[in-house]
């Protein structure tokens, strides 16, 4: 006669601990938040060299100082409001950039009180303002950007059990850095290529600044 086999089976005895969760992977590998991290000082660095650029001309800053601005309440709204949430020690991962804790946030209250001071103290720097269309435009981009990510991003989740893969969570940050490359073109343009020109030749690129909107807003919807 055959004797009875055992199924073996791998899980632990009564009373074990169960074993660890495997770490959680962010985006491109990095502590999470890094990527909004990037984007949101990459915002910041540039409002404050077409300060520092256009104000030693001693003229007006172009219409995308203001675009950049809109983003900066953005940006700042949710990166605080994220914290605790998508960033911080609950998401099991070291602070944004592996800066010390709060070191981001930081930079970036102190980066736009220091803007807002510097503007107030010389009030002789003037800045372009938008016309009511160009207004409507920009804020139809970005709150449509914003809500099309943030639906999209929670059907990924729905379809993928609640948690979303690394391919989407790496697709969220390239997105975010084409917005750096973006931002990185309009530095070129507004501190190399701009001061160089007379004033009736300055490069303006408002598709630039409408797509650079619709990217932030998608990458920030999706990660809210």
């Amino acid at each position: 006669m055959f004797g009875r086999t055992t199924a073996v089976t791998n899980a632990p005895p009564p009373g074990a601990p169960l074993p660890a969760p495997p770490p959680q992977r962010h985006a491109l590998g990095l502590p999470a938040g890094s990527v909004r991290a990037l984007l949101a000082l990459g915002v910041l660095g540039l409002s404050w060299l077409m300060v520092w650029r256009y104000g030693n001309l001693g003229e007006k800053l172009p219409l995308g100082f203001v675009y950049l601005q809109i983003l900066g309440v953005l940006i700042l709204a949710h990166f605080f409001a994220a914290h605790g949430g998508t960033i911080g020690p609950k998401t099991g991962s070291r602070s944004p950039l592996w800066l010390p804790g709060g070191t981001v946030r930081l930079i970036l209250l102190a980066g736009y009180l220091g803007l807002a001071a510097f503007l107030f103290l010389h009030g002789q720097i003037e800045f372009t303002t938008p016309s009511q269309g160009q207004w409507v435009l920009l804020v139809l981009v970005l709150l449509t950007c914003f809500f099309v990510g943030h639906l999209i991003t929670g059907a990924v989740r729905v379809a993928s059990g609640g948690v979303l893969p690394f391919w989407f969570q790496d697709l969220q940050a390239w997105v975010a850095l084409l917005a750096l490359l973006l931002l990185g073109a309009l530095m070129m343009l507004h501190a190399v290529i701009n001061p160089t020109l007379d004033p009736q030749n300055r490069l303006d690129w408002p598709t630039v600044d409408a797509i650079l909107a619709g990217l932030v807003g998608f990458y920030f919807g999706a990660r809210s």
